[in-house]
């Protein structure tokens, strides 16, 4: 009963602290800036508010709820880095191993000498492996080197890394799809149905996938892509035409699409399900105390940010550590045609959230300091 009243007070004194931003969303999905957004709060375990704005289409038929499925993109890339911990807790992987021990192709050199790439190395961002490294691919898929090699295709006998490995942090998505594959070789059994037993199962997010199910298609939300935009403007170039579905004035709406490589950015979630994420992950449910200091205290290695407006930027397993306007906190940004999205834990005030929007353009850290401000005027 105590317990209850203070979720409830909480809960009430938090209700005022969002108002702020709950204005905000509604004006911007009012303007289709974008077409929908929602979000949660949590207080340690705790889901405080949870709430959805504006419509999953175009013509504005179905208003987006709370069980609502959108592309979380590389929000995916921490329940990878989940599994990872719980491997490594169980003593089926370990951060020391090395991808030459599951992929004995695999050989990378910095500055004229061999290196090795630990698991660690991916977790972080730290491998030098960039998503432009074509040479990884025949070096740890197997279906693909012997189909190169039937046809003659030249092959790179090492991978040329930039840095040395451990020096700096970079973002790569295939450094996640190299983790998931030695997950797969260390298993014997596939990424995909390993984080549906290991994670979605155990929190409960009984509407989340790699693919949509029957019942998800029914509540999707459509992503969307502006047309005056740098980052719109890009990603139609790249994108199939298959895809596309219909423009609506200066917005361009996709068609349900599913996402090849699953560790790096394939989950499909309603906001609900990705904060049943965050209970699970603060309260026990997915690892020990022990191995969750691990995942976030692990010391982080620095990202050359000066593109970025925050103030101090590094990697660490799965998350940015970020020091930004006198707070610390742990981020990690969805991003991909007709989707852009955030999590964040403040562990000064054992406050974390995460936003969902329905279109690539959004400023998600404008709206995720937007929302802390209110957040801790609120319950602070």
């Amino acid at each position: 009963m105590k317990r209850l009243l203070l979720i409830l007070l909480l809960s009430l004194d938090l209700f005022g602290g969002v108002e702020s931003f709950e204005k905000f969303v509604r004006e911007e999905v009012e303007g289709n800036t974008p077409p929908s957004a929602s979000f949660a709060v949590l207080k340690g375990d705790t889901i405080l508010y949870e709430s959805s704005f504006g419509f999953n289409d175009a013509e504005r038929s179905q208003p987006t709820s709370l069980e609502s499925t959108y592309h979380v993109f590389s929000l995916t890339k921490i329940l990878a880095a989940t599994l990872v911990m719980q491997l490594v807790d169980e003593g089926s992987l370990s951060f020391d191993d090395t991808i030459d021990r599951y992929f004995p192709r695999f050989k990378a050199k910095y500055d004229g000498r061999e290196v090795t790439v630990t698991l660690l190395n991916l977790l972080n961002h730290s491998s030098g492996i960039g998503d432009r490294s074509d040479g990884v691919r025949p070096m740890t898929d197997d279906a693909y080197y012997h189909y190169a090699k039937a046809n003659g295709i030249e092959m790179d006998e090492y991978v040329e890394l930039p840095y040395m490995p451990g020096s700096e942090a970079n973002y790569s998505s295939t450094e996640y799809i190299l983790l998931s594959r030695i997950i797969e070789k260390a298993t014997g059994e596939k990424f995909g149905k390993l984080v549906e037993d290991r994670i979605l199962r155990p929190a409960q997010m009984e509407r989340s996938g790699f693919t949509y199910t029957e019942e998800m298609a029914e509540d999707q939300v459509y992503g969307t892509l502006k047309l005056f935009s740098v980052i719109g403007t890009a990603m139609r170039i790249f994108m199939n035409e298959k895809d596309k579905d219909h423009w609506d004035g200066t917005t361009l709406w996709l068609k349900q699409f599913d996402v090849g490589w699953l560790a790096a950015g394939g989950l499909v979630a309603p906001i609900h399900d990705m904060a049943l994420f965050l209970s699970a992950y603060n309260n026990g449910n997915l690892m020990t105390s022990e191995t969750k200091r691990l995942f976030l205290e692990t010391p982080a290695v620095p990202v050359n940010s000066w593109l970025s407006s925050q103030e101090k930027v590094a990697f660490g397993i799965g998350w940015y550590h970020i020091e930004d306007k006198g707070e610390f906190f742990y981020q990690h940004q969805g991003l991909g045609p007709g989707f852009r999205t955030i999590m964040r834990i403040y562990p000064k005030y054992d406050i974390s959230f995460v936003i969902l929007t329905s279109q690539t353009e959004t400023d998600i850290d404008g709206w995720a300091d937007r929302l802390i401000k209110d957040v801790k005027e609120g319950l602070l």
